[in-house]
């Protein structure tokens, strides 16, 4: 039983809702698109890379492929977002939930940090944080015309806490953090939800390259059942799994001193 009202209106209804996902070709968005066409959503797929994607796409129903879209989108060209935006538009006549995935990890260390990583660092920047701002200026002014609509974006619990192995990887998470912060409380009055998904380990080929142990590792079916679990919730944020994730946000308001002497413990027991 809630005490409190849900901070978003429930997504309770997927049948025929108009969903936009960027980032789906693998993982945890391509899981989420799996589960929603069971749902008989109406999806727009989108990604760099839609090979894998097509191969799927090839074993739905008759009925499901009229209601799955396959787009290339590099969500680092705003002129692929907008020209997508601009399709849905006219073909959906508007969008209920749009979904942004798309993400890159860097493994970068301090003591390794040289100017030939720097194309590394402004690729992660570019996809995990100015992604979102590009499909935000994309799409916002649409919402806002519609006057209703959700945006969800999934970011990681790697944004709570700095954290080594990631100096582009966690800022840039923690920078999304703060936006989708930002973005709920002005886009509230509006008819607008927003809700950020913070993730622990989940087996993807992102955390495929780690050589360090992943406590709680979970597979990309059962985050995208977390996912839209807190989405027909209603949650502002959904993190998982709980058993990981609570720590590290305990972790958020101990004091560094006690934070790093407990990161330097877990680091030194997770390195092989």
């Amino acid at each position: 039983m809630r005490l409190l009202p849900p901070m978003n209106p429930p997504l309770t209804k997927w049948f025929n809702q108009r969903i936009w996902i960027i980032g789906a070709t693998r993982g945890i968005g391509a899981a989420v698109a799996r589960a929603l066409v069971l749902r008989n959503a109406r999806l727009c797929l989108s990604g760099r890379d839609l090979s894998g994607l097509q191969a799927w796409h090839d074993t739905l129903t008759p009925e499901q492929k009229t209601r799955t879209t396959l787009t290339g989108l590099d969500i680092r060209d705003p002129q692929t977002i907008q020209k997508t935006a601009h399709d849905l538009s006219l073909a959906w006549g508007g969008i209920d939930l749009i979904l942004i995935v798309a993400g890159i990890y860097d493994g970068i260390c301090a003591p390794d940090l040289t100017l030939d990583q720097m194309p590394l660092i402004a690729d992660t920047l570019q996809t995990n944080l100015l992604g979102p701002y590009h499909v935000l200026a994309v799409v916002l002014p649409l919402l806002r015309h519609q006057g209703y609509g959700h945006l969800a974006f999934v970011s990681s619990v790697a944004g709570y806490n700095g954290l080594p192995r990631a100096l582009a990887y966690a800022p840039s998470k923690a920078a999304l953090n703060n936006l989708c912060e930002g973005l709920y409380f002005e886009l509230r009055p509006h008819g607008i939800g927003v809700s950020r998904i913070c993730p622990g380990f989940v087996a993807t080929d992102m955390t495929s390259r780690a050589d360090y142990f992943m406590p709680a590792l979970m597979q990309p079916d059962q985050a995208a059942h977390e996912i839209l679990a807190g989405l027909e919730r209603g949650d502002f944020e959904t993190h998982f799994p709980r058993r990981f994730t609570t720590l590290l946000k305990i972790a958020q308001w101990l004091p560094r001193r006690l934070y790093f002497y407990l990161l330097a413990r877990a680091v030194a027991r997770g390195t092989p």
